[in-house]
């Protein structure tokens, strides 16, 4: 078995069409079905039924997958490795990121990056924090921005906290509180993410009870969230990061209890950290580790 079939094998798996694959790897149709035979027969097993025109995976295939995604992924490391030797900071770079921190935390510390290492791709995926980890797992990200709530092949280095506050309109009779208990949510109709995010997961978790009856919408984006609390109709809770310089909006804190989230870089805890993620790392956790969010111009009560 050669590097090529495992490249082969994955664009197959990915277009799940032969002629895009063999396109993709620019090789002919011809050449990546014989290559293609060439493995399922070292392999001993069928990787791909055919369908009609189509192609798909067998559950050998499906489980062929991972090993042979992890397998590129541990030559490119031995390769970066080797680089390595030379002192040189090159290669990939894919990184996966939370909404809130990649619109604003992660565009200053890429800049720097390709000002000092021009040779460097980066690839930013914008995910919520548990496919971040699920990517990292895979060998599909090189490095997470996201909260320190890892599972077990991920290991998470706190970079700073951050607490959720309720955001609400500055005509809202709350608007002029500086903080609030966290019982007189259940007054209060609320705009939230929707539960495949770990924000929404945590606010369940530390506010449920109060909140239970409160949550009328619940959106994916925190953009469309504070642009449906400037109707004035909702309030939202998001961290306190997310909330801009905005004159139309107000901050009050909700406390018994304060919830915080820690953001964290993720890692995976048994792969090989290539120069690139290590650069990063080391600009983030400079420029942010330890650090509370800049004090926020307009109406913050």
């Amino acid at each position: 078995m050669e590097h090529r079939h495992l490249r082969y094998f994955l664009a197959v798996a990915q277009t799940q069409h032969m002629t895009q694959a063999a396109e993709r790897v620019h090789v002919t149709q011809s050449t990546l079905s014989h290559q293609i035979s060439q493995l399922e027969e070292l392999l001993g097993v069928a990787l791909f039924d055919r369908v009609g025109r189509g192609i798909r995976l067998t559950q050998a295939g499906e489980l062929f997958r991972g090993f042979a995604q992890r397998s590129l992924k541990e030559m490119e490391d031995a390769r970066v490795a080797l680089d390595e030797l030379e002192n040189v900071v090159r290669g990939s770079l894919r990184l996966g990121v939370i909404h809130t921190y990649n619109s604003t935390l992660v565009p200053p510390i890429v800049a720097q990056i390709l000002t000092r290492h021009p040779g460097v791709k980066i690839s930013v995926e914008d995910l919520p924090a548990s496919a971040i980890e699920e990517a990292i797992a895979e060998g599909e990200l090189d490095l997470g921005v996201a909260f320190a709530l890892a599972g077990p092949d991920i290991a998470a280095e706190p970079m700073f906290e951050e607490e959720l506050v309720l955001i609400v309109n500055r005509k809202h009779p709350l608007a002029k509180r500086r903080a609030i208990r966290s019982q007189a949510l259940s007054e209060i109709p609320l705009a939230l993410q929707s539960h495949r995010f770990a924000t929404r997961r945590l606010i369940d978790q530390a506010l449920g009870p109060a909140i239970a009856d409160s949550v009328r919408v619940e959106m994916s984006s925190i953009e469309s969230l504070l642009n449906t609390v400037r109707t004035g109709l909702v309030g939202t809770i998001v961290s306190e990061r997310a909330f801009g310089s905005d004159p139309e909006l107000s901050k009050v804190r909700i406390t018994h209890p304060t919830t915080i989230r820690t953001a964290a870089l993720l890692w995976h805890r048994g792969r090989y950290r290539t120069p690139a993620a290590r650069e990063f790392a080391a600009l983030f956790r400079g420029a942010y580790q330890n650090r509370a969010p800049r004090e926020r111009t307009g109406r913050v009560l």
